[in-house]
């Protein structure tokens, strides 16, 4: 089995017992076969392709302490050279409907896999799931996901989820040089303040938007401050400064928002807790989310935990969007080379002084 495919708190313990054995179903005809048998043939084939290497079955009996227990999707695969079994329980669930899945659905499968011995259980549905299962899967560590397949009329119901996003504006920004020079930058146009022939402001712009981008901020006065290899030079129609530091400090107001968009790919695994989406490796697959517009989202005070991770924490194959839009920080190029002259380990923060601004 592969890093998606992995609860939160899984535990390798049980990887010594004695294999599984299985009994054979007998096919039932088309016309009476029950409405969920293609969805649950979709996440078996969906998962076979994510781990070439594992057994993937669909819809095996096993025997129990309490009698015969069918399992919807069934792996046998390893882990780092270890043995480890996982069970998928798959819900085909109508979200109109039925609504996402609950809590007692979580329940029931935490009894399950301890009478079938596994190490992993999943609920695999694309109707989602509610706070309450959500919290108690986390909290036991099974996993949920959802299966994206474009255009696969096994596939009743799309991925609806929320996507979170900041809308922000750089009130201000201000430069500030450390040097015993005359010289006040404050007082210079930011535009006109050179490296090289060169206007500081556009690196600076890129340095302020990468850390907006990188940050889950939203309001606030910030400052970073860059110590330099070697004194440099900076020059302004008024003279130059000969610096050994240069700072920036911004002023930023914001929000964050929330609107229901819709998730789909070439071929992928989504994970309900963490956020992410894991692609099927390979040229030629796609994440879609859609349809979104910035201007029509729902203000909300703050996201839930995966989106205030920031890097926000992916396992290979997987990814997501963390939006942001910024108003008042018009990016220019060409960028003076200042990256060389900075000394790694610049202080990043709330700016205690911003009410003198």
């Amino acid at each position: 089995m592969g890093a998606t495919l992995v609860a939160e708190h899984y535990d390798l313990s049980h990887h010594g017992r004695e294999p599984i054995c299985f009994e054979q179903t007998v096919k039932k005809k088309k016309n009476r076969e029950k409405r969920g048998k293609p969805f649950e043939r979709l996440v078996k084939e969906v998962l076979s392709m994510f781990e070439p290497a594992a057994i993937v079955r669909h819809g095996p009996w096993v025997e129990g302490p309490d009698g015969r227990r069918e399992l919807d999707v069934y792996i046998e695969g390893t882990v780092d050279g270890i043995p480890r079994r996982t069970l998928v329980e798959c819900k085909d669930f109508n979200p109109k409907t039925t609504g996402p899945v609950g809590i007692g659905l979580v329940d029931a499968l935490e009894s399950k896999r301890r009478d079938v011995g596994v190490d992993a259980s999943f609920i695999c549905s694309n109707a989602g799931f509610t706070t309450e299962a959500r919290r108690k899967a986390k909290r036991v560590g099974i996993g949920l996901i959802a299966v994206l397949r474009a255009r696969d009329p096994r596939i009743r119901y799309q991925v609806q989820e929320d996507l979170y996003y900041r809308k922000l504006k750089v009130e201000l920004l201000e430069m500030g040089f450390s040097s015993p020079s005359p010289v006040d930058p404050a007082k210079v146009p930011l535009d006109q303040v050179m490296f090289k022939g060169l206007p500081v402001q556009n690196w600076i712009l890129g340095r302020v938007w990468a850390l907006l981008h990188s940050n889950p901020i939203t309001d606030g006065a910030f400052q970073k401050s860059h110590r330099l290899r070697s004194p440099v030079e900076f020059t302004a129609p008024n003279g130059s400064v000969i610096a050994t530091y240069l700072s920036y400090r911004f002023l930023v107001s914001g929000s964050w928002f929330e609107q229901e968009v819709t998730l789909d790919a070439t071929t992928a695994v989504y994970d309900w807790l963490r956020r992410r989406v894991r692609l099927l490796p390979g040229l030629g697959q796609s994440f879609l989310i859609g349809p979104f517009r910035s201007d029509t989202g729902r203000p909300v005070a703050q996201p839930p935990d995966p989106e205030l991770e920031f890097p926000p924490e992916t396992r290979p194959g997987e990814s997501w969007l963390q939006l942001v839009q910024v108003e008042g920080l018009g990016l220019s190029e060409p960028s003076p080379p200042l990256a060389r002259k900075i000394h790694e380990g610049a202080d990043f923060g709330r700016d205690t002084n911003a009410s003198a601004w």
